[in-house]
């Protein structure tokens, strides 16, 4: 009988989440079972107007098309979880409205009477393309056993992070903070998929081209956004 070569993986280690919830917050969600959240969101009140060229107003566009997308999927899943979702777009403008110290914070605890608000889920950073780079590969034969190789070659892939914190609004209090990742390959990618080569990006005669997209594909990061939502929510209640 032949025996066939078996296959060369490649699999990297999966980078831990980090999840705090202070007490207050603890005892503020068991007494307040269905509270006023908003999410905001990074430079929710800059408004980008001008850019040096179209291909960059075209990548700006194409970004925050995305991060709209992921932060629809935040609101859906605490909207899931019982929480009252107030829209970001009305509290933003009351950001703009309101006074800040010498340093330009805002004073949270207003926030509550202005706009009847109990928390503040903030997202510090989305970042889909946290690079993953190993040189080791491996296989695995028939019977279960695992032969390592490490080679001067490198294997890269693109994975993500997203990071939290939570304000508790009456108190000014910055009451948890969160992150989570996304590692590809962690139960093995095939070599050969580390052995293609992106097609170049086409440039138009009359259109300028668009700024190839590097990170991890869109509907795999809506997807990580969900699970991160969910495990936000778990995190701030248990």
């Amino acid at each position: 009988m032949s025996c066939s070569t078996p296959d060369k993986l490649v699999k990297f280690t999966p980078k831990p989440r980090d999840i705090y919830t202070n007490e207050n917050l603890k005892t503020f969600l068991r007494s307040n079972s269905q509270p006023n959240i908003v999410l905001r969101v990074p430079n929710a009140y800059e408004d980008v107007t001008t850019k040096s060229t179209n291909d960059k107003v075209i990548a700006v566009s194409q970004e925050n098309e995305a991060m709209d997308i992921y932060y629809n999927a935040i609101e859906k899943e605490f909207l899931r979880a019982g929480f009252s979702v107030r829209d970001r777009g009305l509290f933003n403008e009351v950001l703009k409205k309101m006074s800040r110290d010498n340093t330009e914070n805002i004073n949270y605890s207003q926030i509550k009477d202005l706009t009847n608000t109990d928390l503040i889920v903030e997202v510090i950073k989305i970042n889909p393309a946290v690079q993953y780079i190993t040189n080791k590969a491996y296989s695995v034969d028939k019977k279960g056993r695992t032969k390592e190789y490490t080679s001067s070659k490198q294997y890269k892939k693109y994975g993500a992070s997203a990071e939290f914190k939570i304000i508790l609004v009456k108190n000014n209090e910055m009451a948890g903070t969160y992150t989570f990742n996304y590692t590809p390959c962690i139960d093995g990618c095939e070599l050969s998929k580390f052995n293609s080569k992106p097609k170049p990006v086409s440039k138009l005669k009359v259109a300028p081209a668009i700024p190839a997209y590097e990170g991890v594909e869109k509907n795999v990061m809506e997807e990580f956004i969900k699970r991160c939502s969910q495990d936000l929510i778990a995190a701030i209640k248990g």
